[in-house]
């Protein structure tokens, strides 16, 4: 059976979808061997793959390392341009790994820059996968760049990416090139009817949607819960979250005569910030989504990936509250689908909240709309979908 490489960037959403791939793989005897940050250790052994650590990434120009908790869309762009600056620490003994584990192939998140280096140093077939929603060719790292110091920065990545390049008998490769190289199969996390302009990609792209895995029903939490009432889940997901304003403005909007509201708010936030809670709203520092959706009205939502795809899956329309240009192309195609209405965060108040959530939650029009999109995602593969593809692929370029 063939052995496969996961590599992954430290953050929940990317690593989630990926767990459920894995246990799979896991079940059908692949000996699975997975890269992420010391954090995510014990999911990974859980899953029943080998951990492998790998190095956080370090701030531009020096310093500590960093794992920044809400990278906004500034830092986000910087990431290919920090990844490439550390290479030349970090390749040579990723690549001594690899050449010890053989595997058969790696599979990786299209964001990290690490695994690509690796394989085309050791000539390794790679499967990408995006846990994020983007256009086909949204990354670009060449010129004209915004400030002189990012041309200096992008010169200097360059220079130290060849001569990494070079070292192993291979051709020169700058930063541009690498993130702009494409696989023989990218494995997508979303269903092609939400992908921004799905035309502009190919057979090589499998759109498997999310990989989502069929649990024993949990009911809702609120032990003596009102029927009469609407119920409504609210999150920001794990990482910009600490927002007490929004929260109260929930809580000011979502009254108890009307509502029973679940709220996810995270690690970050200080929760004596949101005393005293109302009695309608369970607030609590995680929960698990997937549980919560299938009985909820209306998601209020900051449009992550995973988190739309989960709704659109449970058949729940959505608030949406994007706050990041990947959020923002999410939740604009959801509106786009009829599927749930965006928010700008500038306008969030206890009064636009409660209006467009009681607009969409009882609209018939808009429950068919996620209906269909709960069909195609039924339809889409899944983890199941992913693992075929991989040991497919895997087993085709090791023979």
């Amino acid at each position: 059976m063939p052995l496969i490489a996961f590599f992954n960037l430290p953050a929940q959403g990317h690593l989630n979808p990926t767990v459920p791939i894995v246990e799979e793989l896991v079940r059908q005897g692949i000996d699975v061997h997975y890269f992420i940050g010391e954090k995510y250790r014990q999911d990974i052994e859980r899953a029943g793959a080998t951990f492998h650590p790998l190095p956080p990434l370090k701030r531009l120009g020096g310093g500590s390392p960093q794992a920044v908790p809400a990278p906004d869309d500034r830092q986000i762009a910087l990431m290919p341009f920090a990844m490439g600056h550390q290479a030349p620490q970090v390749i040579p003994k990723l690549v001594e790994e690899l050449q010890a584990l053989r595997p058969d192939c790696i599979v990786y998140n299209t964001l990290s820059l690490w695994p690509r280096l690796a394989a085309n140093i050791l000539d390794l077939p790679a499967i990408g996968f995006r846990p994020f929603h983007a256009p086909r060719a949204s990354r670009r790292v060449g010129p004209p760049f915004s400030t002189e110091r990012l041309a200096r920065l992008a010169a200097a990545t360059d220079q130290g990416l060849s001569s990494l390049m070079t070292s192993y008998g291979k051709s020169a490769l700058g930063l541009n090139d690498l993130v702009s190289q494409e696989d023989d199969r990218t494995l997508m996390f979303i269903v092609k009817e939400l992908q921004h302009d799905a035309g502009s990609f190919d057979d090589r792209f499998l759109f498997v949607g999310p990989c989502l895995v069929k649990r024993q029903n949990e009911s809702w939490p609120f032990a003596e819960s009102d029927m009469r009432r609407s119920r409504v889940y609210i999150s920001l997901g794990t990482m910009r979250n600490d927002d007490p304003e929004f929260y109260r403005d929930c809580f000011s909007g979502f009254r108890a005569e009307e509502w029973e509201a679940v709220m996810s708010v995270g690690n970050h936030i200080d929760l004596n910030l949101l005393e005293p809670v109302p009695k309608n709203f369970i607030v609590a520092r995680s929960v698990r989504q997937t549980a919560i959706l299938p009985h909820a009205d209306v998601f209020v939502t900051h449009g992550g990936l995973n988190s739309v795809m989960e709704s659109l899956a449970c058949g729940v329309p959505m608030v949406l509250v994007p706050s990041i240009k990947e959020q923002r192309l999410t939740a604009d195609r959801v509106q786009a689908l009829g599927c749930g209405v965006v928010v700008e965060r500038e306008a969030i108040t206890a009064e636009s909240l409660l209006q467009n959530a009681s607009a969409i939650a009882g609209n018939e029009d808009v429950r068919g709309r996620v209906s269909q999109m709960q069909d195609n995602i039924a339809r889409a593969g899944g983890y199941k979908g992913a693992a075929e593809a991989i040991i497919d692929y895997a087993t085709r370029k090791s023979s």
